[in-house]
């Protein structure tokens, strides 16, 4: 796309639903955020956007789960005109610990291995494209405490059709156990570090260290990083290279559709999700649209009542069924943009 700037927003607008769930509300503060069904004995349902930034031309939507399937990890990953690299949005729950968060203006993002933290990539502009060439290191670094020397030497091209240029800033994200326990909201506000690195993320397999990716080599969206540098997530503390004995965790995201603005999306229905929640057992359900909850507990002499989630058609959800991926039709359609969007419904008994 010409112009990065709008995609790339300021870490103040970081969403984090842990730090509102210390006040006792369990639900985003997304303008999106709605509830789909409040009646006596219901679930109360909030629904959050995966991306609140550019959608770019396509964009692809996957998941992963953790090994229990408590908690997941979306990603909608947007690229530009030629594929040329647009920040992602992605969304995080974890529904033994209830903690969930959205964030936006990421190169990428990883879990450690056992779930405890999510390290990401921040993005900036720090030259705008559009023709304008408009330098932007000056704001960048208020915003990132980084000196511009460093930001210009850790800058890397973001088109190749202006010149556009940007940086990634590595952070993280400490999950506490107990979001409404003493702390729980320093714990989980994002940490950002003072470094120009991060175009990909990854965790060595013992969780212990952070790996930031080299900036690209060419303005593509799916450009791989060929060396790393290792960061103590706790201290900060950088080394030039990953120790020669070290692994990186590889974690396998599920696929899910690309989203394209020339190309329509089937939301009618969608195969049924199977959930248990204690002694009961659901089926999400997607038909005509709506997505539902159908109690299907095998010799329940009274089952529940079916439940609206919300508009769409569900794609994956979480074992107990609080965190259900949908795509959604936008509440404020655009002729520029896609018709739908990936979001997650919070399902809040």
């Amino acid at each position: 796309m010409a112009n990065y700037t709008s995609a790339f927003r300021a870490p103040q607008n970081v969403t984090v639903i842990a730090l509102i769930a210390l006040a006792g509300c369990l639900a985003d503060t997304s303008k999106k955020e709605t509830t789909a069904d409040t009646t006596h004995l219901a679930p109360v349902v909030t629904v959050t956007p995966v991306n609140r930034g550019t959608h770019g031309m396509a964009e692809r939507v996957m998941w992963a789960f953790s090994p229990d399937r408590n908690a997941v990890l979306v990603v909608a990953d947007p690229g530009g005109v030629e594929n040329e690299p647009v920040p992602n949005g992605f969304f995080f729950g974890d529904e033994t610990r209830g903690f969930q968060t959205q964030m936006d203006s990421v190169w990428d993002v990883e879990p450690s291995p056992d779930w405890k933290w999510i390290g990401f990539g921040r993005a900036y502009a720090v030259v705008a494209g559009g023709g304008t060439g408009t330098d932007l290191l000056i704001d960048v670094a208020r915003r990132t405490a980084i000196d511009t020397a460093t930001l210009r030497a850790g800058s890397f091209a973001s088109s190749g059709m202006s010149m556009s240029s940007a940086v990634a800033q590595p952070g993280v994200i400490h999950i506490p156990d107990n979001p409404r326990g003493t702390a729980a909201g320093d714990s989980a506000a994002p940490k950002l570090f003072p470094i120009a690195r991060g175009w990909r993320i990854r965790w060595t397999t013992d969780g212990s260290t952070l790996a930031l990716g080299n900036s690209p080599g060419r303005a593509m969206d799916n450009e791989p990083s060929q060396t790393w540098s290792a960061l103590d997530p706790v201290t900060g503390a950088l080394h030039g290279t990953l120790p020669a004995n070290s692994k990186l965790a590889d974690l396998k995201f599920t696929q899910g559709p690309t989203l394209d603005r020339s190309l329509p999306i089937d939301m009618s229905k969608s195969p049924p999700i199977q959930i248990q929640r204690g002694k009961q057992t659901f089926s999400i359900q997607s038909e005509r649209g709506v997505i539902t909850l159908v109690e299907t507990t095998a010799g329940a002499a009274n089952k529940t009542a079916p439940r609206v989630v919300g508009a769409g058609i569900a794609l994956a959800a979480t074992a107990g069924g609080r965190y259900i991926i949908a795509l959604a039709p936008r509440t404020k359609p655009d002729p520029n943009e896609m018709a739908v969007e990936p979001v997650v419904y919070t399902v809040t008994w």
